[in-house]
């Protein structure tokens, strides 16, 4: 277990030494399908329902991509049998294994173990949440085919747990700050126009590279279909563009659509 762990230590130093939140995920599941002896990480980072909510997959075995955009197998995901009841009851965030949780027979004889199966070839399933306290529990659903985790596995999990918060929470800082030099573009970019777009044109604007109708972005904004293409005809004139089509292209070309249109 030392290896694993000197080896999730040198990670943790090259995940927060990068600049780039895309690579963050890809890194620390690499690290523990390896070390874990596993077919398929998955992420839980914001609060899920059953029918919706983002699952994001990271597999050792190209045959189960396939299945990573059945849609019947990630609601069975975001049901988060038997972890969300159980780390959802109380404090504790130690990882366990699912049928550590029910017990092996009740794991093995359940629906949610039947169709990860199916889906991936993997028995069983070892909850690493991050620790502490916070409005829902998140964390890592390390999968694998074969016998249980170990109580060695556990010990593992528990050791770097520490590490993979850390980890998330320098991800997180990464896409703020991505997010922010988003908008900072945005408002430069609207600033170097000869005749700038106002708010509210910014507002149509990015509803406009949506797709919506005029109608529908009306509902959106609280204003009148006919407000909308007044709106519309300023950002056509602004922006020396005939249509639709052209706007939303001269706007990309511009710099104009990135960031949040409310913060221009």
């Amino acid at each position: 277990m030392r290896e694993r762990h000197a080896r999730m230590l040198d990670l943790a130093v090259e995940v927060m030494s990068t600049e780039d939140p895309d690579r963050v995920w890809p890194l620390l599941a690499e690290e523990l399908l390896t070390a874990l002896d596993a077919a398929l990480v998955v992420v839980k980072e914001e609060p899920w329902t059953r029918e919706r909510g983002s699952v994001a997959f990271w597999s050792g075995r190209p045959e189960a991509e396939e299945r990573h955009h059945d849609e019947s197998v990630r609601r069975r995901i975001r049901e988060g049998y038997p972890f969300a009841d159980h780390y959802g009851a109380g404090e504790d965030r130690a990882p366990r294994s699912a049928a550590g949780i029910t017990g092996a027979r009740v794991w093995r004889h359940s629906a949610t173990a039947d169709a990860l199966h199916r889906a991936f070839g993997t028995r069983h399933v070892l909850g690493i949440p991050f620790p502490g306290a916070g409005p829902h529990v998140s964390g890592f659903m390390v999968h694998r085919p074969g016998g249980d985790f170990s109580p060695h596995d556990v010990r593992y999990a528990a050791r770097v747990q520490p590490l993979l918060k850390a980890a998330t929470n320098h991800r997180s800082l990464l896409n703020a700050l991505r997010e922010a030099a988003g908008a900072d573009r945005g408002r430069e970019a609207n600033r170097s126009l000869a005749a700038p777009l106002t708010p509210r044109e910014l507002n149509v604007l990015h509803l406009l590279a949506t797709g919506l109708s005029a109608d529908s972005m009306a509902r959106r904004l609280g204003i009148s279909p006919r407000t909308v293409h007044k709106h519309l005809h300023a950002l056509y004139r602004k922006l020396g563009a005939a249509d639709r089509l052209g706007a939303v292209l001269r706007a990309q070309r511009a710099g104009l659509l990135e960031g949040d249109p409310g913060a221009s």
